[in-house]
């Protein structure tokens, strides 16, 4: 399996973080990987970009020139994204902030309204973490129990850690029905991690 993830949006809206939190979910399960945050050439509280490539073999380029998989934060991410996206990729969009549809006929779209979301559980600023759980629940880039893992390292001392779970649960409930069936450890990875939020 290879995957090419591109993440944008936003300085403040937690690209790299989410991007991190990933490659990390990866190494544990010791796939190979590449991270790779990157700026927009705007002014300070421009766009922010964060490259994972996660494969099963060696790879052979930092950047994600065709991703297979990609959220969009905010409007000039998707503006950016939709037509770099392989055919047959998967585009999760932050709805809360992107009123725009997607034009393409060849890509999997998952519209979540993420800081909606996130403003649930009491925090927006979490809503990264509730579309990073719908990517994950929309496809098996990495497990659930990776991803909590790595948290869990990631945040040892945060106060925000176990509303952090909660959001990136919300946004993989939602998403996970769609795949039920076809993945086998989905059962074992929801249980995981609602033991241990």
């Amino acid at each position: 399996m290879h995957e090419g993830i591109v993440i944008g949006g936003l300085g403040g809206q937690g690209v790299l973080f989410i991007g991190r939190l990933l490659a990390e979910a990866a190494m544990l399960e010791s796939r190979e990987v590449v991270w790779l945050p990157s700026y927009g050439a705007e002014k300070r509280g421009g766009s922010v970009w964060c490259h994972v490539t996660i494969s099963d073999e060696r790879i052979g380029e930092l950047f994600v020139t065709r991703p297979t998989a990609a959220i969009a934060m905010n409007p000039a991410s998707l503006t950016k994204l939709e037509p770099m996206m392989k055919p047959g990729g998967l585009l999760v969009i932050n709805q809360s902030l992107v009123s725009s549809r997607v034009k393409r006929d060849d890509l999997r779209t998952v519209y979540v309204p993420a800081i909606n979301m996130a403003t649930e559980l009491g925090d927006d600023s979490v809503a990264n973490l509730v579309a990073l759980g719908a990517l994950v629940g929309s496809r098996p880039i990495v497990t659930m129990p990776s991803l909590v893992t790595a948290m869990d390292s990631m945040l040892s001392k945060s106060p925000k850690l176990e509303t952090n779970k909660r959001a990136l649960d919300k946004g993989y409930s939602m998403f996970r029905m769609e795949r039920s069936g076809r993945d086998s450890d989905l059962s074992e990875a929801r249980n995981d991690v609602v033991s241990k939020t």
